[in-house]
């Protein structure tokens, strides 16, 4: 009969605990989720779909450039750079919490020890005079019944995955950093090397002219024009050495180095050419960049922590058992007792505060989406930029090419003419000043399409990727 009452009560019991937690739900708020946009375009509309040049299969940008250096200088940035391991700390940081968040879901003991002990007056015995002993073990288990702490470790398992991929984000900016100041140092190299063989024609031009004067053949005036052509060649190429130190001082805190220890190979852009780098269809922006996927997996983050909010509504079953021993005196009968228990907890005075946590986590779900979606524009319209400066870099080398190619030959053909008096020294100037600016400017369309290759490397995601 008893048997009988107990399975009565323990039946009673469950069906309690069920009541009870229906009627909690029922009462749990149900938020409105934002919802994660989708990419509508399906082609890009720049008619050019890569740069110009040969196809890039490489991994790197340094290898896809045939740069040694570069791709030397971008290893070296990606194991030293302190970007890169502040975010592989936050890595550490977000697997902590989930350790923390798993730790929620495992029982936890706690033991117990202690002895009592009487103050003795007796001179002839001890001072004090030990007359009980207990021992304890606690174990208590949280059911988790309503999954308040699975959601949990889910949206720290999503925050650890939004930081690997802000990681991948961050490196991805460092490459392309590197090769983008590389490109730039190697072009100001080029630049100071034809400005100093200019710098010699015009002083050697310079002193024709003040023989010529000294014969009576030019003027003071012809000898101050090319004098003041000579010190703004001269002061041109100050600034672009001033140029070319920031730019190495750059490349030392990109690749985690002291400026003043950082060292360097020289640097040119003879034989670069910016690679083909076919672009894919808009959608698979979605898995190839980063800052995308880290932006999804703090939608699913979000999510989870709303979850967690909800069930915090639910009550809580919570599983006990515990063991003591006790000894009335030392070396006495020892005494045991066993006890296990349930306890349902539930919030009934607290939705207040409850309302508000279900409320921020909300927020953040929308504020996550939106981030989502600014992440989704800003790549399309990178992309975009990029696909349009490839094509417009290579129709500008083509141009200047043919302009350098005339610049050369009337810069020569007016200081033959000079030498012979068939022309004035205005024709002779106007005709160099051109030259000089032509071979500038060809440096400066090459460093323009490789920077255009770089930034549709970024754009893209990185370099080819299986999918």
């Amino acid at each position: 009969m008893n048997g009988c009452v107990t399975r009565r009560q323990r039946t009673g019991f469950a069906f309690s605990l069920l009541c009870a937690g229906m009627a909690a739900a029922s009462c749990a708020p149900h938020p409105r989720l934002a919802v994660a946009p989708q990419i509508l375009s399906t082609e890009w509309r720049s008619p050019g779909a890569a740069a110009p040049g040969q196809a890039a299969s490489d991994a790197t940008l340094g290898q896809a450039f045939h740069l040694a250096e570069l791709e030397r200088l971008t290893q070296k940035a990606l194991a030293a750079n302190a970007d890169i391991a502040i975010a592989a700390a936050r890595i550490e940081r977000a697997r902590a919490e989930l350790k923390s968040a798993r730790a929620d879901m495992l029982p936890v003991v706690s033991a117990s020890a202690g002895l009592g002990a009487t103050r003795s007056d007796d001179k002839g015995a001890s001072l004090f005079r030990f007359s009980e002993g207990f021992a304890g073990l606690d174990i208590a288990f949280d059911a988790d019944l309503f999954g308040r702490a699975r959601a949990g470790r889910r949206a720290a398992r999503h925050r650890v995955a939004a930081a690997a991929f802000d990681r991948d984000a961050v490196a991805l900016i460092v490459e392309a950093e590197v090769a983008r100041l590389y490109v730039q140092y190697a072009a100001l190299s080029d630049r100071i090397q034809f400005l100093d063989r200019n710098i010699a024609s015009a002083r050697e031009l310079e002193r024709i002219i003040g023989v010529r004067q000294r014969e009576g053949a030019a003027t003071r005036v012809d000898v101050g024009l090319q004098a003041i052509d000579v010190r703004q060649l001269e002061a041109d190429r100050l600034r672009l050495a001033e140029a070319r130190e920031r730019t190495r001082n750059g490349l030392a805190v990109l690749c985690g180095e002291e400026a003043p220890r950082f060292e360097m190979e020289e640097a040119s852009l003879a034989g670069a050419e910016a690679p083909l780098m076919p672009a894919p269809q808009p959608g698979a922006l979605l898995v190839r960049r980063p800052d995308i996927r880290a932006a999804e997996a703090r939608i699913a983050a979000a999510a989870g922590d709303i979850d967690e909010a909800r069930a915090a509504f639910l009550p809580d079953l919570r599983l006990t058992a515990s063991a003591l021993g006790q000894a009335a005196t030392l070396g006495g009968p020892l005494g045991s007792t066993l006890a296990a228990g349930a306890s349902l907890l539930a919030p009934i005075f607290d939705r207040g505060r409850l309302n508000g946590r279900l409320a921020a986590a909300t927020a953040t779900q929308h504020e996550s989406v939106e981030l989502y979606r600014k992440a989704l524009l800003t790549a399309l319209g990178e992309a975009e930029n990029a696909l349009a400066a490839a094509g417009h870099a290579h129709d500008r080398g083509r141009l200047i090419e043919q302009i350098l190619a005339e610049a050369g030959i009337t810069a020569r053909l007016a200081r033959l003419q000079y030498l012979e008096g068939e022309a004035d020294l205005r024709t002779v100037l106007d005709a160099e000043r051109l030259f000089v600016q032509a071979q500038d400017a060809r440096i400066v369309s090459i460093q323009e399409s490789l920077d255009a290759a770089i930034d549709l490397y970024e754009a893209m995601g990185g370099g080819p990727q299986p999918g």
